[in-house]
């Protein structure tokens, strides 16, 4: 099958692309012809082997180092990308942190913790992306099906992506007049290496789940009956980067088979 290659020449970056969804996505859009930098904050070997997996397409990839919760390292990695690439067209903003907990056991420490990658980082991004995005670029912000739908243990995480849905309607005002897109997606029952880690905590009492129990559970929620893969989303972000979605902005696209929608 022929791929259309065309983001041929464009450049875009991927924060928390080591592994996951940010993965998926790095590579869909190198297979489209994007040249992309891949960021981490902690698996330096991850985001390499996505990066020779980006190669494998033809194009150029870079890998960097940045913690997205704070504004100088932030700051550093797009001079870092403008400095190897000398252009930006693309930009997805993926780091996030999951977290559950009892509602009576949080504390100001940890929603400073989440609020610090899931908002404050997301923020930064965009931001920095405008500053060097040239015009018609695509920016995209993470947000989750947890900020429409209430999960046991998870309302510090569904507050945290709650504001990036009302953070990309405002930002696609703000950079309207570039004609930069701001969407969001909101992906939700994804399996990937984080809802493995995760699987138990999403039951609040009784006995734990599995991972195969709690993808059997999640498959029951989609009108699709099944889990979504992390190609499900990164091809959603495909769309979202296309020369044909100019016209969608300040959206949140709902990335989970239509759990909950229907």
């Amino acid at each position: 099958m022929t791929v259309n290659k065309h983001l041929t020449g464009k450049v875009a970056i991927i924060t928390g692309g080591s592994r996951g969804i940010g993965a998926a996505i790095a590579i869909k859009l190198a297979e489209l012809g994007a040249n992309v930098a891949i960021n981490y904050v902690s698996s330096a070997t991850g985001a390499e082997e996505v990066a020779k997996q980006v190669r494998a397409h033809g194009v150029q990839a870079i890998t960097i180092q940045a913690d997205v919760s704070q504004e100088k390292e932030v700051s550093d990695m797009f001079e870092t990308l403008m400095r190897e690439f000398g252009r930006l067209d693309i930009a997805v903003s993926n780091s996030g942190i999951e977290y559950f907990a009892d509602h009576s056991e949080v504390t100001g420490a940890d929603i400073d913790r989440v609020f610090g990658v899931n908002v404050k980082g997301q923020y930064f991004v965009a931001q920095q992306a405008y500053k060097y995005m040239a015009d018609y670029g695509r920016v995209m912000l993470t947000s989750s099906i947890s900020a429409v739908k209430g999960v046991p243990r998870h309302a510090v995480y569904a507050a945290s992506k709650s504001a990036v849905q009302g953070m990309t309607k405002c930002l696609a005002v703000d950079f309207g007049s570039r004609n930069i897109t701001v969407n969001c997606i909101a992906a939700g029952g994804v399996k990937t290496d984080m809802y493995d880690e995760n699987s138990a905590e999403y039951i609040p009492d009784g006995d734990k789940m599995t991972p195969e129990q709690i993808e059997t559970m999640l498959s029951k929620w989609s009108p699709l009956g099944r889990v979504g893969l992390p190609e499900d989303v990164s091809n959603i972000a495909a769309l979202i980067a296309s020369p044909e979605s100019q016209w969608l902005t300040g959206q949140t696209f709902q990335a989970c088979g239509g759990a909950y929608m229907v």
